[in-house]
């Protein structure tokens, strides 16, 4: 993409000198040329996850249509907020933005993974790891690895997938619920009755 601006972006610069176009329209002009880049590159189209930065603000979304001018994306939530699920609000973003800003553009399946904290007394670790394969494997994704590791008070099960990235947020709370339903039978085992060994979520993290 950035050896097409460069060769764009003069022939820009003379068309704007030349003819003496208003701010404007410059940007429209802008939007144009944008869109031969796009279409050429084919880098972006309908169907992608991007996540683009611009002006401070981070915008993270699937690509609807690239139109002559603007770009549809249908928002999907970051971070924190409804990590992974479409919003359902559709933002339109100038062409030009996406060749003269960082964007991220998501292949059609992405390495992901999910944590979960098990508290004191724990049962079975060989138990919970096996659960956790087979949480993974039974909702059909990609079993990469399972780990487990002390944090402070809490054993934390670490399971990493690879899944579709349409289908990133959706299979996360899948695979959790099954983990969760296979660990209480693990509980079940143990030396202690399954009464008197709780496995709640007290945390879950999620990455994109």
């Amino acid at each position: 993409m950035s050896t097409d601006m460069i060769t764009y972006i003069p022939l820009l610069s003379i068309v704007f000198s030349s003819m003496g176009m208003s701010f404007v329209f410059k940007d429209y002009i802008a939007d144009v040329i944008a869109n031969m880049v796009i279409k050429k590159t084919k880098d972006i189209k309908p169907g992608n996850r991007i996540k683009i930065t611009a002006a401070g603000l981070t915008t993270k979304g699937d690509v609807m249509d690239v139109g002559l001018l603007r770009t549809t994306i249908m928002e999907v939530g970051d971070g924190e907020r409804l990590p992974s699920v479409r919003t359902g609000r559709l933002i339109k973003v100038p062409n030009y933005m996406l060749i003269n800003n960082p964007v991220m553009i998501y292949g059609d399946t992405i390495i992901d993974e999910v944590i979960s904290y098990i508290p004191r007394p724990y049962p079975n670790s060989q138990l919970l790891t096996d659960s956790m394969r087979q949480a993974i494997t039974n909702n059909g994704h990609g079993l990469i690895e399972v780990g487990l590791y002390q944090k402070e008070n809490n054993l934390v099960i670490h399971g990493v997938f690879e899944v579709k990235t349409s289908e990133m947020a959706d299979v996360r709370s899948k695979i959790l619920k099954d983990f969760l339903t296979r660990s209480r039978q693990v509980g079940e085992t143990a030396e202690k009755p399954a009464a008197d060994v709780q496995i709640p979520l007290q945390n879950l993290e999620l990455r994109d």
